[in-house]
């Protein structure tokens, strides 16, 4: 104990493995590589994800967060189970001795592991084939030994997606061959979709969601038969969190690039942003457009809505408020409005449940005057970015949200004149 103290203070990264006093050196003593990926289970059925560093018959090296002292269970394969004890003494930070207790198979207990058994875990495949083709009857050994080593090379081949987990599904239930054994998986959904891709007979792909939310699965299924099939399964959870970083930072630059060439008057919000927007201030009026007809109508409940605006100041909103619905009516079959007094601005806003703008077409559908695709805002927008105080866009794939701001009593003098000026 004191050994494995002291070095933890003199030499903390030092690995276990390197030292003699741990898992002491023998003919038997092996080092996997790459480390052996197993999972320690206690007696409440509690899971600890572990990896095997180093071991011999007896005992196993393992680097886990699993409390030491504690008896577990390692189930190496369905028929196959160890049980362990963890020693306090021996080792550092993470790493521990495990005292094997008992092995468990099918033909009985052991207090040790088999040759077969430390050779599945220590031995190459190729060394696997051999110890067991020795023992066949010569004029079969090289036909065997042909054989199972073609069979190994595909194992290998699936054992190599560590990041993945390959699982084979017969008669109702899933067995785990390679990969990684500690991928907690939404197994009643991958169950369904199996069963999905056994009937149809058909490759079958479904990205899930954990029920905590908290993790993303990429799920694939394959038919091998009428009864069987193959699942291989992705924990993309990282890929997505990187995914969307690097969303908002390009959305970052989007907002400060366009609040910077429209002197602060545009700004594009996230759907936060935009929920606050809208709840602003006390509501003047609302309508919805579905065809054409609709628009002109939107525009009399607004002249009704402000009666004593200014004429110029009623032609700019008037302006605004068709082409916002006629973008809206265009790209998404309609949507929704509402008018809003918020102090001295009357605020309008459209919203839709279209496509939304490509992030990578932001800047001109907003900006380029005469831009148009299927999905941007068309000349329109440049009008309403002339007209207007200042705008409020949220855009994506659940649709586009507008906000525009309209002062209709000038603080001073200037401000008129620049109503004036644009109107």
């Amino acid at each position: 104990m004191r050994r494995c103290l002291e070095c933890a203070k003199k030499e903390p990264d030092r690995r276990c493995v390197e030292c003699r006093y741990f898992v002491q050196p023998s003919p038997l003593r092996r080092v996997p590589s790459p480390p052996v990926r197993v999972l320690l289970e206690d007696e409440h059925g509690k899971q600890y994800p572990a990896h095997i560093l180093v071991l011999n018959p007896r005992e196993f090296g393992l680097e886990t967060e699993a409390p030491v002292p504690g008896r577990y269970i390692i189930r190496l394969q369905e028929s196959l189970w160890v049980e362990v004890a963890g020693l306090p003494f021996k080792g550092k930070n993470n790493v521990h001795v495990f005292e094997i207790l008992c092995v468990h198979r099918k033909q009985g207990t052991a207090p040790r592991l088999s040759n077969e058994e430390y050779h599945l875990l220590t031995g190459s495949a190729g060394e696997l084939v051999e110890e067991i083709s020795r023992h066949l009857p010569e004029h079969l050994q090289d036909l065997v030994r042909e054989k199972l080593l073609a069979e190994v090379e595909k194992s290998e081949l699936i054992n190599a997606l560590k990041v993945g987990k390959v699982m084979k599904y017969e008669a109702g239930r899933f067995r785990y061959l390679s990969g990684q054994a500690d991928l907690d998986l939404p197994m009643e959904e991958a169950e369904k979709l199996m069963r999905q891709a056994i009937r149809q007979s058909e490759h079958r792909r479904e990205v899930i969601v954990s029920a905590d939310g908290q993790k993303v699965f990429d799920l694939h299924c394959v038919p091998f038969d009428h009864r069987s099939g193959g699942l291989l399964a992705f924990d993309i959870t990282e890929v997505i969190e990187k995914e969307r970083k690097m969303h908002q930072q390009e959305m970052q630059a989007y907002r400060e690039a366009i609040a910077a060439v429209t002197g602060g008057r545009l700004y594009l919000v996230n759907g936060e942003e935009m929920e606050k927007v809208i709840s602003e201030g006390t509501e003047l009026a609302r309508g919805e457009v579905r065809q054409t007809h609709n628009i002109p109508e939107a525009r009399r409940v607004m002249r009704e809505a402000l009666p004593s605006l200014d004429s110029r100041r009623r032609h700019a909103i008037d302006l605004c408020l068709s082409e916002a619905l006629t973008n809206a009516l265009k790209h998404a079959g309609g949507g929704w409005w509402q008018a809003r007094q918020l102090g001295d601005t009357v605020r309008i806003i459209v919203q839709d449940r279209g496509p939304g703008i490509k992030t990578s077409e932001l800047a001109r559908a907003t900006l380029m005057q005469h831009y148009s695709t299927k999905n941007s805002l068309g000349c329109g927008f440049t009008l309403m970015l002339y007209y207007a105080d200042h705008l409020y866009l949220n855009t994506g794939p659940s649709g586009t949200t507008l906000a525009l701001d309209f002062t209709v009593v000038p603080e001073d003098g200037s401000k008129q004149d620049k109503a004036n000026e644009r109107g």
